[in-house]
């Protein structure tokens, strides 16, 4: 997590990571449900807009928003970037803050056993 801020749609938190795998497998890993859910479990998302393998649009129950961005660093290796905005407290910052980084762990566990 970078930084948080309160921006128009209420409160936003940032979170990004390098993993070791590449941007299309890492793309595939946030669009594909069933994938999503092996390391994303209990979190309902709907995909809004996809531009394979760069980026994703994607929507909370809780109607939120999750902006990710996928940057590759050669083949085998990539960048993701998730703006997580519209969360209606601070204090939810904080717990999706503490949220985003296992998450982001366990997609890069996830992407290594997949290799």
């Amino acid at each position: 997590m970078k930084r948080t801020s309160s921006r128009r749609r209420g409160f936003a938190v940032r979170a990004g990571k390098t993993i070791a795998a590449s941007a299309p497998a890492t793309f595939a890993a946030w669009a594909s449900a069933r994938r999503r859910a092996r390391w994303l479990s209990g979190v309902n998302l709907t995909v809004r807009r996809a531009t394979a393998p760069k980026s994703l649009d994607l929507v909370c129950e809780d109607g939120s928003h999750i902006e990710v961005r996928i940057t590759a660093r050669g083949r085998a290796s990539c960048r993701v970037a998730v703006d997580h905005t519209g969360l209606a407290s601070a204090q939810q910052v904080m717990e999706r803050r503490h949220c985003w980084r296992e998450m982001l762990r366990g997609l890069a566990q996830y992407l290594a056993r997949q290799s």
